[in-house]
This record gives structure tokens, C-alpha cells and sequence, in this order.
């Protein structure tokens, strides 16, 4: 997979993706750097073999932000919740500003959240990055393409894996609305695969949907985790059923690709 173009990596958020990521590119033969807040986190990183990298953001300035020299950049940063959220697209303009003065390959990890409350399918130009978006994932794509428009967004919809199961705290609750509505859902593995195909591949300026193909509803999937869980079963309110499908059509077809988990009801009720 490695070439001599992108031999390092730099993500940017070394969190529940970002730093399994690291392990698989790191077994590929990159050299992969991975950002933290805390030094604490260094021993961590040392230990999957992932050069550690401290950094606070948003900075004062510019010039705090301090990287090393890498082929490609992945920016894996929650945009957290409450005010915290507000402050994203800042702190993505601020490292696209630094980023741009390189000839680096730049990814971004986004979110479906993009498309609002859309119904029915919704595919990549149903949502166009602006920097003077209301919507926080909107107005941080935007920041990030005004200084680096040959970026790479995907676009990822909620996140599984074998120690993240979806929505447990809805065990035992009653009358859930929406119970018809579909869910967009995307293994941890398939977020990785994707990853490694743009990066292997120096892929820039394109928005990927990376989402599995099966959209079960509310009331199905919320089912099935509480069973194989052990957990009362909660209980949904009819309604939903037009609600938003992201389509990966678009990744599907440019990579040739097949999820390894397209159906999350068959994986988290294994």
C-alpha cells in the first residue's frame, strides 16, 4: 500500500479512530505522528508505535501551532459538544492556514450531521461547505476548503465498533419517537479502510459519504443491542420512515470497494 509519495502520516486527534488508524498504517510501513492535548497521552502512543505530538487548540496564534513534516495530514477532531462546538470551524481554519503553506495531502474527518434534518437519500452535493454555515460541520468544511481546496472530506455517519455499540442509553426507555426512521451507521474498520485508500491512493479535492449500505430503523437496531446486551428493551412511537439515507454510492463506485461490515444489525447481533 505505501509508496514513495506518502511514507508519513500526521493525524491530527489520535482518538478512538485516529489511533487505531495509526497501528494499521504504521504495520503498512508508514511513519505515522499523532497529535494529543496531554503529554500524559505520550507513553500511549509511544506504545502503538506512534510518534507523540502536543497540541492545544484553537491557539493564540499561528505560530503555537507547530507540526512535523509529513506527506499527509488527517484531521480527526471531535467538534465536541456545547460551547466547545462553537469553537470548531476556528480551530479547523486555524490549521488549514497553517496546512496551506505546505504541499501536503489533507484529509478531514466530517460528519453526516452536514445534511441537517434532510430526508430521504442524500448524497455529497446535497450539502456544500460554507464558512458562514449556521450548521458547525458545514462552516468547518468550509474553512478548511477556503485555504486548501484540494482537501479530502469524508463525511462519516455514526461510528460502531466491538467496544462502541450505538444508543445503549436508550435501553429501557419508552415511547421513542421516530421509531420508523432509518439509521446511518458505519463500522470503525470501514472509517479505516477508507482512510487507507485515500491516502494510499494521494486522492485530493473530493467529498466521500462513508456509511454502510444497510439503514435499519430506530426501533430494529435499538432492539437488537439491547438483547445482545442484556438490557430492557426500550419501546418506539411509529413515525420517521422518510427520514434521511446517506448514500455511499459515490465512494462505492470511485474505489471499487465493499464494506467490510455493510450490514450493522448482522454485526451487532453476532
Amino acid at each position: 500500500m505505501n509508496s514513495d509519495k506518502n511514507s508519513s502520516v500526521l493525524i491530527v486527534g489520535c482518538g478512538w479512530v485516529g489511533k487505531k488508524l495509526g497501528e494499521k498504517l504504521i504495520n503498512d510501513g508508514f511513519t505515522v505522528y499523532g497529535t494529543t492535548r496531554s503529554s500524559s497521552n505520550f507513553s500511549e502512543l509511544n506504545e502503538a508505535g506512534i510518534k507523540p505530538v502536543k497540541l492545544e487548540l484553537p491557539a493564540k496564534s499561528l505560530s503555537e501551532i507547530r507540526l512535523p513534516e509529513v506527506d499527509s495530514v488527517l484531521i480527526s477532531i471531535s467538534p465536541g459538544r456545547g460551547e466547545n462546538r462553537d469553537e470548531y470551524p476556528t480551530v479547523i481554519g486555524q490549521l488549514s492556514q497553517v496546512l496551506a503553506e505546505r504541499n501536503v495531502q489533507v484529509l478531514m474527518y466530517s460528519s453526516t450531521s452536514a445534511y441537517g434534518n434532510a430526508t430521504n437519500e442524500v448524497k455529497e452535493t446535497d450539502a456544500v461547505p460554507d464558512r458562514n454555515s449556521e450548521n458547525t460541520m458545514v462552516a468547518a468544511e468550509g474553512e478548511l476548503l477556503e485555504h486548501i481546496p484540494e482537501a479530502v472530506i469524508l463525511r462519516l455517519c455514526g461510528l460502531y465498533g466491538e467496544d462502541r455499540h450505538p444508543a445503549k442509553y436508550m435501553a429501557g426507555r419508552t415511547d421513542i419517537a421516530d421509531g420508523d426512521a432509518p439509521v446511518n451507521l458505519v463500522h470503525r474498520d470501514d472509517v479505516i479502510q477508507v482512510t487507507q485508500k485515500v491516502i494510499s491512493e494521494n486522492i485530493r479535492g473530493e467529498i466521500f459519504n462513508v456509511c454502510s449500505d444497510s439503514h435499519p430503523s430506530r426501533a430494529e437496531i435499538y432492539t437488537v443491542i439491547a438483547e445482545r446486551l442484556g438490557l430492557k428493551k426500550p419501546t418506539f412511537v411509529e413515525g420517521g420512515a422518510d427520514g434521511k439515507i446517506v448514500s455511499s454510492k459515490k465512494l462505492k463506485d470511485r474505489f471499487d470497494l465493499e464494506f467490510l461490515h455493510p450490514d450493522p444489525i448482522e454485526f451487532l447481533a453476532g
